[in-house]
């Protein structure tokens, strides 16, 4: 009988018929490697764990796929079907996209929740000038936290216009931060050396928050993974992060009231939401937009947003009742916005 293509194409090249076996080898050892990576978040591979968990799915995806299409063994299939578990379940992306149930925040709409008057608290990185008062037009906040805003005279247009002229301010032009609120602050304490804020509010209705403004140190962006500088520099630019938020912490609960009082620490954090120095903030705070969050959560880039790098937290006194993210014009970050109500 006349040989087959394939046959003649095996017996000319024999070395491509090691191919499809390569790449799934290659497929299933990637995705050992990245469960147990970002599961254990170790510091030293900072650099891998850096991109959301979706990145290696998708290589190990294509890897697995191709040995499927070409030779349609079971296990390409159990492979491909494993990749794609475990882009939806354990993508943090999927979990808020695919959360069903939890009104998401909107503008133009009343601020309560199951009747209750909520308390709404907004942060936002006003990079490249963004105005805050068109990004947060019609969503009435009683608290809000801003990083890199560069001129005090928009905190008092701010004030002005959702507050009537009754807020409080607190700005940090060294530091280019500022926290506004519906209220009245005190309590401000220096974090000296580092981008961060804290203060004490005491709210219309009498009650009181602590309140810590987060801007953590840059990102690393050095992505030549081929180099042993790029992985000592991811590593070292990740310790510096958790070293300056352990610091804002223990001042948290070593000077203020805490947690005599609720307390909001909100901000850009610079960390992709697999770096562990969230880690820090597990034991006793809880992320609203991850308990609540509903839509598409990234916050970084505003054009291609690939990071949540912006977050919000509450102490066990505050309940997230809803999360949502909205995009800001002239900023490269996006808006984080989330409604609480006080736990009696």
């Amino acid at each position: 009988p006349k040989p087959s293509l394939a046959m003649s194409q095996k017996g000319r090249w024999p070395i491509i018929s090691f191919i499809p076996p390569i790449l799934l080898g290659l497929s299933i050892a990637l995705h050992f490697v990245t469960i147990v990576l970002y599961t254990r978040l170790p510091l030293s591979f900072a650099a891998f764990t850096v991109f959301p968990i979706w990145v290696w799915g998708g290589i190990g995806l294509f890897l697995a796929s191709i040995p499927f299409i070409f030779s349609r063994t079971r296990f390409a299939l159990f492979a491909v079907i494993v990749w794609t578990f475990t882009i939806l379940l354990v993508s943090d992306e999927a979990q808020s996209v695919g959360r069903f149930g939890v009104e998401p925040i909107t503008k133009n709409e009343s601020k309560e929740y199951a009747d209750s008057k909520v308390l709404r608290v907004i942060t936002l990185n006003c990079a490249r000038n963004a105005d805050p008062i068109i990004a947060m037009k019609d969503l009435e906040p009683d608290i809000i936290f801003l990083q890199e805003i560069p001129h005090a005279y928009k905190i008092k247009r701010i004030i002005e216009t959702f507050f009537n002229g009754q807020g409080d301010y607190r700005y940090n032009a060294r530091k280019g931060c500022a926290i506004i609120a519906r209220g009245k602050l005190h309590s401000n304490l220096n974090i000296p050396k580092f981008r961060s804020q804290q203060l004490a509010v005491e709210l219309p209705n009498g009650r009181n928050l602590q309140l810590l403004n987060i801007h953590l140190q840059s990102a690393a962006t050095n992505l030549e993974l081929y180099k042993r500088s790029c992985w000592r520099e991811h590593s070292h630019n990740r310790r510096l992060r958790q070293t300056e938020l352990a610091y804002a912490l223990a001042v948290l609960k070593q000077k203020t009231a805490y947690p005599r009082y609720p307390t909001i620490i909100a901000g850009d954090f610079n960390s992709s939401v697999n770096d562990p120095v969230y880690r820090l903030l597990e034991p006793d705070f809880t992320n609203a937009f991850t308990q609540v969050g509903t839509g598409w959560p990234n916050t970084y880039h505003r054009s291609l947003p690939l990071l949540r790098i912006d977050h919000i937290y509450s102490s066990s006194k505050l309940v997230p009742v809803r999360s949502t993210v909205f995009g800001v014009d002239n900023s490269d970050h996006r808006m984080l916005v989330a409604d609480f109500v006080f736990r009696n």
